[in-house]
């Protein structure tokens, strides 16, 4: 709605008289969903009984009032009818109407404390919420009248209740009007209404009408059915049906709509399609939100969709926004929406969600006041609908030898050692892919012999290597190669906010939206984004050490100005003015404020041609997904905005889908990045990064099954079609050489020798005490008995022998606790018996369908992927752990998670209940705070494990309803030993996008424990009470002021020194309560990673860890909650880190740990780094282990760390196992394993000391165990893992953390050396050309060394890219003489002539002819640009 339109409705609505409660008005809170079905039974109504008043308004018209008048509005009638509320608006409502509504009142469809206010005859109708939700929940199975009769006998005091009901249940205009007519004829001097007139449970609906089965024509060989709602036949909605099915038709498939009641409805139409004649079926489309077949019938629905065999998609209609609103949402979906119109739908199978109608701009309803919209449908979004109902079509019709498949793998970071995916051998199932595709038919031609073969082949021409200028030359002759004429054209094509954002960077997406929301008078809108953007783009400059700065910030000072004009005046502002100062702006030569340019850039671009890394076997191409950019432009990781894939990254999916014409899309394992591309989180448009990228192909993707936040991410984002597979064998961990020797000891000092005192005893201790020194093991036994030494206050050299004893066997145990997987999957490839019998008893399960599920889950794996090619159904089923949840199994489902509305369950309470006692054993000083983490995957794992341990630290808990919803949180007491903590929260972009209703949770929780204080803060704080009432203000009805001291309530305490502080620096009182509030922050809106693993993979990017701490704090410092979406608040977040002494991270997985992925320390580490850097001292770091609930524990990160190295990365068992996989088990140890711990070395240099650096050495290069693996880590592609293992070593010694000795850095060095020079650089970001190590390296190296090194390097390395930038003052500086124009012109009035500086304009040439660069990257090779 208009600003205008808003502002002239109010206005009415505020002016109308106040009429006295009148026995002829009903008043009635009605859906917006529902709004248009009202207001025409309203008029209906009107013109039966024109002496009869009904007024009505939505919850969104409501909203815009303030209470006052709310509650005069309710007090107008003398009786209410309320249907589908829910959410913050029944919050505010239930004490609106518990006080104003004196009359009866008929809720239903609602909020069940909503429903529970239902009263007739001055009496309540219900006794409890349980009584409402159970007659709520019945629907009529036969007869509606007989139905109505029986249903009220039994229960006569909802008798009327019920009535009322049927009218809404039976659906259609005329039954509202027939219920309107009800309620307004409850005098009996008025007569009585007819009753409900129900309608059939199914409906048929084709060409506009209703039809009867029998009358269905059919215009086309296969058919699509789409499934709508009960009501689908009313204006807005039947047009959506009407356009998908006219689209279809013009494609030539068959269409038909069926028109389904919720529950039984459903199920009928499934029946129906079952087994009625009709063309064969394509596809079904299911607009209906919720599940099919209701909560009763839901298996049932699923049942009978597994037996159709067919794709099932999700349609998404948009109520609460029209077009322009949402491309310029940074969400796509509400997030009250996600839990019905995505989450639940994906437990019964349905997939690739998109949005095809939008909301149509609202009236007013002459009859009854309501505000009404239609849903309106997008043409240009259900020809994309269409597109790809006929991409599945095609894949049931099209011969296998004909059809025509993409296979795209994992190779990111880019190189040669990283080709792989998450725990699955990449190699070993391309190849049974290829050679089940063989079987099946497809045209594969010539296929390598082995996978052995295979992997030499995508060596040779299948790796992502952007900053190897010869390899990149030599793969150009045997790649695909993109012809930058024919990649502009189609470029041309894509949506103009997608180009200006791909040439002109976040700069240029900024100006489209700007652009876009004024031109749609979105003002709120435009004032968000002109908001946002300025402020993310101030701190890229705040943060730049560039010549240009000073220029850059008055010409983002003139585009602000710009806008600010075209706010006031839309329609007289000049949009080629904004272009030519973007264009300014990016002129500068500051990353971040430019984009890539015009095509082709400088990401795999050989000879102006952009390079596509892969090979062809008959129909079938395997390539590498393309890198992100930042390989070949490392400053764009300090700029810390969302950005866009490069062009070379769109080329390939272009080329797949125009020029190679694939008919499907394969990727292969743990995670491609497509999904992860910018922007909305859900209900994407044409103009988010991955549906260009998919475009109208079929995605189907091989995803391991304990994997499914990220999952989730690729089903929504990716529209994927999800194929679960099985995580390695898990194995209770193995103890080892000295750790193995200790166990024995210990056993044999409890059992005998340690039972008296004696040789014996002391024989043992002292073996005991010597294996201890000699493994290595007193820090870490020091760091887990801090606690029990402190509470007998001794020290380590203090301990008595029983107590060594037993923390040593409880170490021990720690470790073998945990598991360890053994090796990695093969896609579809059988399990040997004994790997079954291995994770079998891991699972600690006897029932023997498990064990079969497993033995059946690789074979069901491959026989999906087939399914998919040939379009059909794959079955949903539960994504987790195999050994946490076994009905995980058999794999070769499309996963689906936990319902987000039942999160935290009362399960995950139970387990972060736990957590918070235990962490309530620690106190908190004054003026401390704890870090909570929330990530995604745990939390469908878990189910809101660390949400609840969250809550139970503020002394808060949810409250669920009886089908386990959660429905709210209510504050629980504070006293002595439960004070209220303190907490922050950063959440993951993962998180954000699956599970913001969580967040919204979780600031309402800080609040509530806030307003525990509230009156106290008032009384002893008088100046704060404005501040504290803005703070507040998101509360609404839940505010419930409490007394509590502030020695009791941290979160107070510190709000109160916040707020002080922010006031005295002179903030409004207003802004000073709000931002002293904030506890919740995040990445930007369509960006996802704290960004330090990024960094730290391209250890040529930064000198110092104060660089990392800077960018996680820049890329961290967005707020979230109920009215936060994203927006920068850096410097809140810097201060809040300030504070914190205390840091969690939760892991509830068997398989992950801390050193397996890197997450943790992006996330973890990152925090750390950042507290450290901003108080001077790192935190106390805490990670809570839930994996098995009966044993919940929070361990020290130092303590939790170590263990996990000794425990499973220097294992010999560990090791053996990957060895069996050659080139993908290397990868994990090198690529993986090494590359976490270096990340868990910078972020936290206190506990990755040499000692590790020493072990990891010994293990895999000196081979300490006798595997073999020094020769393992030297055969064929082997080679490349094992130079990046070197270099990170490298690394690791140059930049200081690891004071290796000369004879250790020399014979690295020359290991190194040989490898490289003898096989070239791997590729990774530690083996750049220019890095800095190579010139530190050089001098270390005999010449018969250096000189092919050097070789190598200076061959590898490519030409700088040569951005626009200023070469000289003239171009910075403005013409001399040159008279200033109007402001919004590319030259401040501030500029003077070029001239009067000349000297200085020379020194700033040298300055930039002798650096070469703005930023410090450090040293170069000689090789350098």
């Amino acid at each position: 709605m208009s600003f205008a339109f808003r502002c002239v409705f109010l206005a009415l609505l505020l002016l109308a008289p106040t009429v006295p409660a009148s026995a002829n008005q009903v008043n009635a809170i009605i859906s917006q969903y529902s709004a248009a079905e009202f207001a025409s039974a309203a008029a209906t109504f009107k013109q039966r009984y024109p002496d009869r008043t009904v007024s009505a308004r939505t919850p969104e018209q409501l909203a815009e009032l303030d209470d006052a008048e709310v509650g005069q509005w309710l007090a107008s009638g003398t009786r209410l009818l309320v249907v589908g509320v829910f959410g913050p608006e029944a919050e505010r409502l239930r004490p609106l109407i518990d006080q104003h509504s004196t009359g009866e009142r008929f809720i239903m469809h609602s909020d069940q404390a909503l429903v529970a206010l239902s009263r007739s005859a001055g009496n309540m109708l219900f006794a409890n919420r349980d009584q409402a939700v159970r007659l709520g929940a019945e629907k009529p199975g036969g007869d509606l009248g007989d139905w109505v009769q029986a249903l009220a006998a039994a229960n006569p005091i909802q008798a009327q209740w019920i009535e009322a009901r049927s009218y809404w249940l039976a659906g259609g205009s005329e039954n509202i009007a027939r219920l309107l007519a009800w309620l307004t004829a409850r005098d009996t001097s008025r007569g009585s209404a007819e009753p409900a007139q129900a309608r059939p449970a199914l409906r048929f609906y084709q060409d506009g009408v209703v039809k009867e089965p029998s009358e269905l024509a059919w215009r086309g060989e296969r058919m699509v059915a789409v499934i709508d709602h009960g009501r689908a036949d009313r204006r807005g909605d039947s047009d959506l049906n009407d356009a998908l099915c006219q689209t279809l038709q013009q494609r030539d498939i068959a269409c038909v709509s069926l028109f389904g009641s919720w529950g039984d409805g459903t199920l009928q139409a499934l029946r129906w399609l079952n087994s009625a004649e009709h063309p064969p079926l394509a596809a079904v489309v299911v607009l209906q939100d919720f599940v099919l077949g209701g909560g009763e019938g839901r298996e049932d629905a699923t049942e009978l969709l597994s037996q159709l065999n067919v794709p099932v998609l999700k349609a998404l209609r948009l109520d609460d926004r029209d077009e322009n609103a949402w491309q310029l949402s940074s969400d796509g979906l509400a997030r009250d929406k996600v839990h019905y119109q995505l989450a639940m739908p994906e437990l019964q199978g349905t997939s690739q969600p998109m949005v095809l109608a939008a909301w149509e701009s609202s009236q007013i309803d002459p009859n009854s006041g309501i505000r009404f919209g239609f849903s309106q449908p997008m043409p240009s979004r259900v020809e994309a609908m269409a597109a790809r109902l006929a991409r599945w079509h095609q894949l049931q019709t099209k011969p296998n030898a004909d059809k025509r498949l993409a296979l795209i793998y994992y190779n990111h970071p880019p190189g040669r050692h990283n080709i792989g995916a998450d725990n699955l051998d990449v190699p070993q199932s391309l190849f049974a892919i290829l050679k089940r595709l063989k079987a099946e038919g497809y045209n594969t031609g010539t296929l390598p012999d082995s996978p052995e073969q295979l992997l030499e082949q995508l060596q040779e021409q299948g790796v992502n290597l952007p900053e190897q200028g010869d390899a990149l030359a030599a793969m150009a002759k045997k790649a695909v190669t993109v012809n930058t004429h024919s990649y502009r054209r189609w470029f041309r094509t894509l949506p103009s906010a997608v180009q200006a954002e791909m040439v002109q960077g976040p700069l240029g997406y900024w100006n489209a939206q700007m652009r876009r929301a004024l031109h749609a008078s979105h003002l709120d809108s435009a004032r968000l984004t002109l908001k946002t953007g300025s402020s993310e783009l101030h701190h890229v400059l705040d943060g730049v050490v560039h010549p240009a700065r000073e220029r850059a910030l008055d010409l983002l000072a003139q585009l602000e100005a710009f806008y600010e004009q075209a706010l006031s005046q839309p329609g007289l502002a000049d949009w080629e003015q904004a272009e030519s100062l973007i264009q300014a702006l990016a002129d500068t030569g500051i990353e971040g404020l430019r984009g890539w340019g015009e095509a082709p850039g400088q990401v795999m671009v050989h000879d102006g041609q952009m390079v596509l890394p892969g090979m062809q076997f008959g129909n079938i191409f395997i390539g590498p997904q393309p890198p992100r950019g930042w390989e070949v432009d490392e400053e764009l990781l300090h700029a810390n905005l969302v950005f866009p894939p490069p062009h070379q990254y769109l080329a390939l999916y272009h080329w797949l889908h125009d020029e190679f014409r694939a008919d499907a899309l394969i990727h292969l394992g743990r995670h491609s990045t497509y999904e992860f591309l910018p922007r909305r989180r859900a209900g994407l448009s044409a103009e988010d990064y991955p549906t260009q990228i998919v475009g109208d192909l079929p995605s189907i993707y091989p995803y391991i099954v304990d994997g499914v936040g990220e999952g989730i991410q690729a089903k929504r984002r990716g529209l994927a079609v999800m194929i679960d597979h099985l995580t390695p064998p898990l194995v209770a961990t193995p103890l080892y050489d000295d750790l193995l020797k200790l166990r024995q000891l210990i056993e044999s000092f409890e059992t005998g020798t340690g039972s008296s005192e004696g040789p014996a005893r002391r024989a043992t201790i002292a073996e005991i005490k010597r294996l201890v020194t000699r493994s290595g093991l007193e820090p870490e036994l020091r760091a887990s008995m801090a606690e029990p030494l402190a509470a007998r206050g001794i020290d380590f050299e203090q301990v008595d022998d029983d107590l060594l004893v037993h923390e040593v066997g409880h170490y021990l145990t720690n470790i073998q606790e945990r598991f360890m997987p053994l090796g990695l999957h093969v896609f579809g490839k059988p399990w040997a018996s004994e790997a079954v019998d291995t994770l079998f008893a891991s699972m600690n399960t006897d029932q023997a369908r498990y064990r079969q599920a497993l033995v059946d889950s690789p074979a069901a794996e491959m026989q999906a992927l087939i399914d998919a090619l040939n379009g059909g159904f794959v079955a949903p089923g539960k994504g987790n752990d195999p050994i946490r949840t076994p009905e995980a199994l058999p794999t070769g489902r499309n996963f689906h998670a936990l319902d987000s509305s039942l999160i935290p369950s009362r399960i995950g309470w139970n387990i972060g209940h736990e957590l918070a006692e235990r962490a309530r054993e620690r106190p908190m000083e004054q003026g401390g705070r704890e870090a909570v983490i929330l990530w995604a995957s745990d939390t469908v794992r878990d189910e809101g494990a660390m949400i609840a341990f969250g809550l139970a630290l503020l002394g808060v808990e949810p409250v669920w309803n009886s089908r386990g919803i959660v429905e709210g949180i209510k504050r629980m007491p504070a006293a002595a030993g439960r004070e209220r903590r303190d907490l922050m929260f950063t959440t993951s972009g993962l998180f954000r996008d699956l599970y913001a209703d969580q967040l919204a949770l979780l600031e309402r929780g800080v609040l509530l424990a806030l307003d525990g204080a509230s009156e106290t803060i008032r009384r002893d704080y008088p100046a704060l009470r404005t501040a504290l009432d803005a703070a507040l203000q998101p509360l609404g009805p839940l505010a419930n002021a409490g007394n509590e001291s502030l020695q009791l309530n941290l979160v107070a305490a510190n709000w109160v020194r916040d707020a002080a502080r922010r006031l005295d620096a002179g903030a409004d009182a207003e802004q000073a309560g709000s931002l002293a509030a904030l506890r919740l922050f995040g990445v930007a809106p369509g960006a996802y990673g704290a960004g330090v693993n990024t960094l730290v993979e391209r250890s040529g990017s930064w000198q110092e860890r104060g660089q990392l701490a800077r960018s996680y704090v820049n890329r961290m410092g967005h707020a979230y909650g109920l009215k936060h979406q994203g927006e920068p608040v850096q410097a809140v977040f810097e201060e809040s880190l300030k504070h914190v002494t205390r840091t969690y991270l939760g892991r509830s997985s068997n398989l992950y740990g801390l050193m397996d992925n890197n997450d943790a320390f992006d996330y973890l580490g990152g925090l750390s780094m950042a507290v450290e850097h901003l108080s001077g001292k790192a935190p106390e770091n805490f990670v809570s282990w839930h994996n098995d609930p009966r044993k919940v524990r929070l361990e020290p990160l130092q303590e939790a760390l170590l263990a996990e190295l000794r425990g499973r990365f220097l294992n010999p068992a560990w090791i053996k196992a990957l060895m069996q996989h050659d080139y993908a088990g290397a990868r994990t140890m090198g690529s993986e394993f090494l590359e976490y711990l270096w990340g868990w070395q910078v972020t936290n240099p206190d506990i990755i000391t040499d000692s590790a650096w020493e072990e990891v050495k010994a293990v895999y290069l000196d081979d300490k165990h006798a595997l073999g693996i020094d020769e393992f880590l030297e055969q064929g592609a082997n080679v490349h893992v094992k130079s990046n293992m070197l270099a990170i070593m490298l690394v690791a010694i140059q930049k200081g953390f690891w004071k290796a000795d000369e004879a250790t850095q020399q014979a690295l060095a020359e290991q190194f050396a040989v490898l490289v020079a003898e096989h070239g650089l791997p590729g990774s970001g530690h083996t750049r050309p220019d890095h800095p190590m190579f010139e530190w390296l050089m001098p270390k190296l005999p010449e018969t060394l250096r000189e092919p090194l050097q070789a190598r390097l200076d061959s590898a390395l490519r030409k700088a890219p040569q951005p626009n930038t200023p070469s000289s003052i003239r171009e910075i500086q403005p013409e001399a003489e040159t008279p200033q124009a109007e402001p919004g012109q590319a030259e401040t009035q501030g500029d003077r002539s070029a001239s009067q500086y000349l000297w200085l304009a020379g020194l700033i040439a040298l300055l930039l002819l002798g650096l070469g660069i703005w930023r410090g990257r450090g040293p170069r090779s000689r090789g350098a640009a």
